[in-house]
C-alpha cells in the first residue's frame, strides 16, 4: 500500500511538471502578447520631431512639428502650443500597460478603435550612421504607430493597440488616476498657441500687407541684411517702390512682430453666428516670411459693434476696441487693436 502511494505521488507530481512546462513553453512560443504589442512609451532619450495624428472618421487631421530652433509648429507652419505638446510627450514617454482587454470585451473595444480611434504616428531623430558619439546623416524615422481609444468605464485607463497586432490594451500613466485619451485631439484648435506671431527683426525675411479698401497702400516690405531693406509693388513683388522713406519708422515696424497674441478662439456658438457681427471683407492681411523658410500670418476683420454699443459710440459701427483674425488653419479668433496697432500699417505710414 505504501509503495502504491509513493507511485501515485511520483506520477502525479511528473504531471504536474509536465503541466507546467507546456504552460511555459505555450506562453513562450505560441502568446499572441508579443513584447512589441505592449510597448507604448517612447525612450526618453529620443528626441521626437513630429507627431501626427488622425481621426479617419471625422477626417480631422493635425501634424506637430519641431524646426530647426526646437519650436513646435503646426503643419501651416502656424506656432503650435508648446506646453501642451510638451505635456503630450511626457505622457507619451511614460505609459504603460495595466493589462490586455479581456477576451470577452476584445470585440467591442475593436470595433470602438475602427469607428472613433485617432491614430498616432510618432516620428524622432535618427542617424543613418551613428557609431558612439559620432553621428553623421539625420533623417526622419517612424518610432512608434499606434490606436487610442476612449477612456476605460472606469476612467483609470485608455484604450489602445499598436498598429499590426490583433490585441487591445488598457493603457494608463503611473501617477495620473484618469484616462489619457483627451491628450490626443487631432483637431486644430486644441493645439493652437495665441501667439501666432514672434519674430525677432533679424528673423524675418519679408512681410506682405495688403489693404483691401486702399490696394495702393498694399506693399512687400523686403529685408536685405546688415539692416537694409526695400519696399516693393504688391502685384509686382520684384518692382521697388521709390519713396522718402522714413527709416526710423521701418525699424520699429520691423522690431514689432514680437508677442503677437489674440484674445481668445471663437466659441462654437460664435462660430455660428459670425456672419452677424464679423464684415464680410476683411480690411487687411498680413504675412510673414522667415528666414527659416516659415510662412505665418492672418487676415483681420473689422467687428460691428451691437445696437447698445452705437448708443454710446454714436455713428460707428465699428468697434474700435476688437476685431477679428483668421489665420491660417480657417480658425476665427478674436484680437485687441493695441496688440496688433503696431503691425496694422498702410505704405503711406512709412513715408516721411
Amino acid at each position: 500500500m505504501q509503495k502504491n502511494t509513493k507511485t501515485l505521488f511520483l506520477i502525479f507530481s511528473l504531471v504536474l511538471f509536465l503541466l507546467g512546462m507546456l504552460t511555459f513553453w505555450y506562453s513562450h512560443s505560441y502568446s499572441t502578447i508579443r513584447p512589441a504589442d505592449r510597448d507604448f512609451s517612447l525612450d526618453r532619450e529620443a528626441l521626437v520631431t513630429r507627431v501626427v495624428m488622425h481621426d479617419q472618421q471625422k477626417d480631422e487631421k493635425v501634424a506637430l512639428i519641431k524646426d530647426e530652433r526646437g519650436q513646435w509648429m503646426l503643419s501651416s507652419m502656424q506656432p503650435a502650443n508648446d506646453l501642451a505638446v510638451r505635456e503630450l510627450i511626457s505622457v507619451m514617454e511614460r505609459m504603460s500597460v495595466r493589462q490586455p482587454v479581456s477576451i470577452s470585451n476584445r470585440e467591442k473595444v475593436e470595433q470602438m478603435l475602427a469607428q472613433k480611434g485617432v491614430k498616432v504616428d510618432v516620428y524622432v531623430q535618427a542617424y543613418r550612421i551613428h557609431i558612439g558619439n559620432l553621428k553623421m546623416w539625420p533623417y526622419q524615422r517612424r518610432y512608434q504607430v499606434f490606436w487610442v481609444g476612449e477612456d476605460t468605464p472606469d476612467g483609470e485607463s485608455t484604450y489602445m493597440r499598436k498598429a499590426g497586432s490583433d490585441m487591445a490594451f488598457k493603457v494608463h500613466h503611473p501617477g495620473r488616476e484618469s484616462g489619457v485619451s483627451y491628450l490626443f485631439e487631432p483637431g486644430i484648435r486644441a493645439w493652437l498657441d495665441p501667439v501666432i506671431i514672434d519674430l525677432d527683426w533679424k528673423e524675418i525675411e519679408r512681410v506682405s500687407v495688403e489693404v483691401y479698401d486702399e490696394p495702393g497702400e498694399s506693399f512687400h516690405l523686403k529685408l536685405e541684411g546688415e539692416g537694409g531693406f526695400g519696399f516693393y509693388a504688391w502685384d509686382q513683388p520684384d518692382q521697388p517702390l521709390t519713396f522718402d522713406v522714413d527709416t526710423a519708422k521701418v525699424m520699429r515696424y520691423i522690431s514689432s512682430f514680437k508677442d503677437i497674441h489674440y484674445e481668445r478662439l471663437l466659441d462654437k456658438q460664435a462660430r455660428e453666428r459670425k456672419k452677424e457681427f464679423i464684415f464680410e471683407q476683411p480690411f487687411m492681411k498680413i504675412t510673414v516670411q522667415s528666414v527659416y523658410s516659415h510662412e505665418t500670418g492672418f487676415t483681420a476683420y473689422a467687428r460691428r459693434v451691437t445696437d447698445e454699443q452705437k448708443q454710446v459710440t454714436g455713428a460707428i459701427d465699428r468697434d474700435p476696441n476688437r476685431f477679428y483674425i483668421k489665420m491660417g488653419e480657417g480658425e476665427f479668433a478674436l484680437a485687441q487693436y493695441y496688440v496688433f496697432n503696431r503691425i496694422l500699417r498702410r505704405l503711406s505710414f512709412f513715408e516721411k
